[in-house]
């Protein structure tokens, strides 16, 4: 199916997803005339159902294989845990339901242009319409953020005008066919989204609840792009407008992280969904990787407790993250927070040479997160430092949105670990019948997932990525 069958005439998807509150005009017209409608709209369509790849964590070194689960529960993710060329293709070739992203993404898409496109022929008040439509342009910047870092090759300074990027469409349009615009196209059409977003959230004056973004989270989400362009002096000036009007909170091995009075959360999206649950996890036969857990410091670290569960049997003992239940959230499964201001900060600051500002960034993270930060080491040397800022990205951000694989993405061959996954066979009656390795190198062409098949077989234009072949390797 082409994506541009899903950017459909906003009165559909307004009859669809938000019928109820819409006045009838006729049999076969509704239209809105409230911001409130297109506010409900965004709400359940693109924040509530935030589009991503369910797989992001399968792809990393944070999740491992169960090898006592039988291959028949484990085949779901197969092809994404093992990078192969083809992940809606399994071993037999039979097609499989695996590469969604990109259509929920675009279908976001078009549901967003549709509101920005539509919203000023309603009647409100100036400041409920700029709040629907600042809402409007962040989550589009959101959502090609997305696109761009999951279907697409990293930023590169330099090279971004002649990478493949992702189709751009701003209108609610249906075309045949389409092409690629470049990741510098990409990124110039998301930061524009984001400035024309935190322009009218700031003009409408209006602060809403945790399911709606603010000027804050448009400048977190900026120091993040920046992060991602390695403009570093811009990262440290959007994170500081961040962190000079939020601060962090103390976590507690008792609290519930999450939740409308952690004043460290500017935004939370997607609800809670049956594929991002423990028992979807042990179900399907994954679980936490020994390399993520041995990256904690349990006795110290508070988040082992908060973000991990153990589970034993007679037979072996897992851990599952806890990110997903209510035990850590009230609100979304996904957060923007304070700390990745922070973070992003100290990173920045390595790369311009200030060593000391970018400990005393960390010291932040440190002392909210650690019992006894004092016993916390911030190492002086800049390649030791940098290392310790990824690792304390994957220790925060671990399994929430794409975080671990964007991070590997962007490291580059320096800094990139190379790391295995195992697959075991298991029979139907819980006998092993012998196990394959699959390498991701730090230098892998398969850091970028390929164009759907769909949208392959319906538009001779789009040209897909560059992967390789992945063969099994011996144990």
């Amino acid at each position: 199916m082409k994506i541009f069958t899903y950017i459909i005439p906003i009165l559909t998807v307004l009859n669809i997803s938000c019928r109820g509150f819409l006045d009838e005009i006729s049999q076969d017209q509704i239209r809105p005339d409230k911001a409130d409608h297109f506010a409900s709209l965004i709400l359940n369509e693109c924040t509530l159902k935030h589009a991503y790849f369910p797989g992001g964590s399968h792809m990393t070194d944070d999740i491992s294989e169960n090898s006592l689960v039988e291959t028949s529960k484990k085949k779901t993710y197969k092809t994404i845990y093992t990078w192969q060329n083809e992940i809606e293709l399994d071993e037999n070739g039979y097609r499989i339901n695996s590469n969604n992203a990109w259509t929920d993404l675009y279908r976001s898409i078009a549901i967003l242009n549709d509101v920005l496109i539509s919203i000023d022929d309603i009647y409100d008040t100036e400041a409920e319409i700029a709040f629907v439509r600042g809402e409007a342009y962040f989550l589009r910047a959101y959502s090609y953020f997305d696109l761009v870092n999951l279907y697409a090759l990293p930023y590169e300074p330099g090279k971004a005008t002649t990478q493949l990027g992702v189709p751009i469409r701003l209108t609610h349009g249906v075309e045949q066919t389409y092409t690629r615009n470049s990741v510098e196209e990409c990124y110039e059409q998301i930061e524009r989204d984001l400035k024309a977003g935190r322009a009218e959230l700031a003009r409408s004056g209006l602060t809403k609840t945790l399911w709606h973004p603010t000027v804050e989270a448009c400048d977190l989400l900026m120091s993040r792009i920046k992060l991602f362009k390695q403009e570093w002096e811009s990262v440290i000036a959007y994170a500081d407008s961040v962190t000079s009007k939020r601060g962090m909170m103390k976590l507690l091995d008792s609290m519930q992280f999450i939740n409308s009075s952690n004043s460290e959360i500017l935004y939370s999206f997607q609800y809670k969904r049956a594929n991002n649950n423990i028992e979807h996890m042990k179900n399907t036969g994954y679980i936490v990787s020994g390399d993520l857990l041995a990256q904690y410091d349990d006795s110290n670290d508070i988040r082992f407790k908060c973000f991990f569960v153990k589970q034993s049997n007679n037979r072996q003992t897992n851990y599952y993250p806890r990110k997903f239940e209510s035990y850590f959230s009230n609100v979304g499964i996904f957060n923007m927070r304070v700390a990745e201001a922070w973070l992003n900060k100290a990173e920045a600051y390595v790369h311009l040479d200030d060593i000391s500002s970018a400990q005393a960034a960390l010291k932040h993270i440190v002392y909210n997160r650690y019992r006894q930060p004092n016993k916390v080491v911030i190492p002086v040397d800049p390649e030791e430092l940098l290392r310790f800022i990824y690792d304390e990205r994957r220790r925060e951000f671990c399994f929430e949105e794409h975080f671990r694989w964007y991070d590997l993405r962007r490291m580059g061959v320096d800094c990139r670990p190379e790391f295995r996954h195992i697959f075991t066979y298991v029979n139907e009656n819980s006998l092993q019948e012998g196990q394959e390795a699959y390498s991701l190198l730090k230098d892998d062409p398969n850091y970028v997932l390929p164009i759907p098949l769909g949208e392959r077989d319906n538009n001779p234009l789009i040209i897909n990525n560059d992967r390789m072949a992945k063969l099994p390797e011996a144990v």
